[in-house]
């Protein structure tokens, strides 16, 4: 027997410091193949959202007391809010525990925490997930500084990176 969980990849020890900066680009690749992952994903709840209230507004047109378009509507927001939580624990808590993401993995980079050259852990990496989204909420113009940062950074390492002590290295 043996203690392989296909969960949760085997990760690679380093040294703090011994893994060289993953470039802008390729974490851009990165980024995208994982967005488009999530796009795929919230799809299927928004196509769900759409034709439930078109049929919900038909049903209000014609007088039909079916509710077969609120019950899509329905539907469809509780798949939305379940592919929120996915992300986040696909996208956040697992990139945390293991480094990477299936975007990084594909790429061969991954997260790591800058003083102990491992994983940085669950909260940290749905922190690393959830703060721009939340930042950007309030002021829009965090985002784009956070993805271009590692451009005049020395370590690469986006303003989020910074915060959070971790940084995306070549694996």
């Amino acid at each position: 027997m043996t203690d392989f969980n296909p969960d949760s990849p085997p990760t690679k020890r380093a040294e703090p410091g011994s893994l060289g900066p993953a470039g802008w680009w390729r974490r851009g690749k990165a980024a995208i193949i994982d967005t488009l992952i999530c796009i795929s994903a919230g799809l299927i709840p928004v196509v769900m959202v759409v034709i439930g209230l078109v049929f919900a507004l038909a049903d209000e047109i014609d007088n039909d007391s079916s509710g077969v378009g609120w019950i899509l509507f329905a539907i469809g927001m509780v798949t939305g809010l379940a592919v929120m939580v996915w992300a986040g624990w696909k996208f956040g808590w697992r990139q945390g525990v293991t480094g990477t993401t299936p975007g990084k993995g594909r790429l061969g980079i991954r997260l790591v925490d800058i003083e102990t050259g491992e994983p940085p852990g669950g909260a940290r990496g749905l922190g690393r997930c959830i703060v721009p989204g939340l930042i950007n909420s309030v002021v829009n113009v965090y985002q784009l500084i956070d993805y271009l940062w590692p451009l005049w950074d020395d370590r690469n390492q986006r303003v989020t990176d910074k915060m959070f002590k971790t940084q995306v290295v070549e694996a």
